[in-house]
């Protein structure tokens, strides 16, 4: 693994039990891998398109109402 790496990961608690993570890999100079779940549900992102995913992704999730108490937290990259 090389230094050029950095993930991001918050958990999404479940409505009945348990938890969800998402994770983001940022890498220099290569595509963003977001993973929701175990993995399963999983895609790479040139920058451009994270972007966009980023913009369209926070207005509809702000149309839903107020973010929870739980993802007001500050969130460290690191290296693995």
């Amino acid at each position: 693994m090389t230094d050029d790496r950095r993930f991001y990961r918050l958990r999404a608690p479940h409505i009945t039990a348990g938890s969800s993570a998402v994770t983001v890999r940022v890498t220099d100079g290569e595509d963003l891998y977001l993973a929701v779940g175990a993995g399963r549900r999983r895609m790479y992102l040139t920058p451009a398109e994270a972007w966009a995913l980023w913009r369209c992704l926070s207005e509809a999730v702000a149309s839903t109402g107020q973010p929870p108490d739980w993802v007001r937290v500050p969130i460290n990259p690191a290296c693995r």
